[in-house]
């Protein structure tokens, strides 16, 4: 769930920015805290209170928060006033809608392989193996004015830290 949290946000940072995904590395601390780093230098630091409300702040001061209720149903909120809001069934099958009418779905199978699908044909896989380490695949990024491969591998070791590449 956390990683989830952490894609939303960095989606909205990306999105309201017009920031490229470069390399990214993000680390989680003792206390929960997320930090990550691309290699232009740009940093998201992340924090999660008692109540499961997330705080997500990159290094120009641009924010996003995320809050769940008991039924599972996310929203996250940047300081530009974009919103997602995310529902889960009870298949475990979410989706997720912007405030400019941009739907993303997963599904995950028996396996626990989940899949991402955004509405303009934006396909994202991710697996975990054994070692509890999950990678991530994506073939397309689409930002708001264009359409490239960027062919993105994420992977999350046992303690949680993600690197993509």
């Amino acid at each position: 769930m956390i990683t989830k949290a952490i894609l939303i946000s960095a989606a909205l940072f990306f999105a309201s920015s017009g920031m490229v995904l470069a390399d990214t590395r993000c680390t989680r601390d003792a206390y929960g805290n997320t930090t990550c780093r691309d290699s232009y230098g740009n940093t998201v630091r992340g924090t999660t209170d008692a109540y499961g409300n997330s705080t997500y702040r990159d290094n120009y001061g641009n924010t996003v928060r995320g809050t769940t209720d008991t039924y599972g149903n996310s929203t996250y909120r940047d300081n530009y006033g974009n919103t997602v809001r995310g529902t889960t069934d009870a298949y475990g099958n979410s989706t997720y809608r912007d405030n400019y009418g941009n739907v993303t779905r997963s599904t995950t199978d028996a396996y626990g392989n989940t899949t991402y699908r955004d509405n303009y044909g934006n396909t994202t896989r991710s697996s975990t193996d054994a070692y509890g380490n999950s990678t991530y695949r994506n073939n397309t990024y689409n930002q708001p004015s264009n359409l490239y491969n960027q062919n993105k591998v994420c992977t999350k070791d046992y303690y949680g830290n993600v690197t993509c590449r």
